[in-house]
């Protein structure tokens, strides 16, 4: 039993080994998620967001977990803003395109303005607490952020 529950606070506790695929994950029951967690080059790493309550999207998400900096893309959406598209398909084209430079040339701006040709409502912004993926693949990037922990 004791061994049991050393395994779980190692699998769940912040700061302790955390596996990506524990990354795949329903974030809102039933209604949102995160899923397709992939290490790139570097110190990155993305996902895709989704959400399906009164509405649906589907956001790609990039992390530099290095510079604990995050893009978001917004590739699907209906019912959300009085509007609908989807350009997953594209967006996906894209940020394959640009996940397949020499590591050398990853920016965040840049990718965002690739992004931006095909995705709506493309940002770069400041991590404001570690993400799941940064925490399984580059834990000690973490810095000063808080630490993700799974709920």
């Amino acid at each position: 039993m004791r061994l049991a529950a050393l395994l779980l606070l190692a699998t769940t506790a912040p700061g302790l080994a955390l596996d990506l695929s524990q990354c795949r994950r329903i974030t809102n029951p039933s209604y949102g998620g995160e899923a397709r967690h992939q290490a790139m080059a570097g110190d990155w790493a993305s996902w895709i967001e989704w959400w399906s309550q009164g509405g649906v999207y589907t956001d790609l998400k990039v992390a530099d977990c290095g510079d604990q900096r995050l893009m978001t893309a917004r590739m699907r959406e209906e019912n959300i803003k009085d509007r609908r598209f989807d350009r997953r398909t594209a967006s996906m084209r894209a940020f394959e395109t640009y996940a397949g430079r020499a590591p050398a040339f990853y920016d965040l701006n840049d990718l965002a303005a690739a992004m931006d040709r095909v995705a709506e409502d493309v940002r770069v912004e400041p991590m404001l607490r570690e993400v799941c993926a940064c925490a399984a693949l580059h834990p000690d990037a973490r810095g000063g952020l808080d630490a993700f922990a799974l709920e």
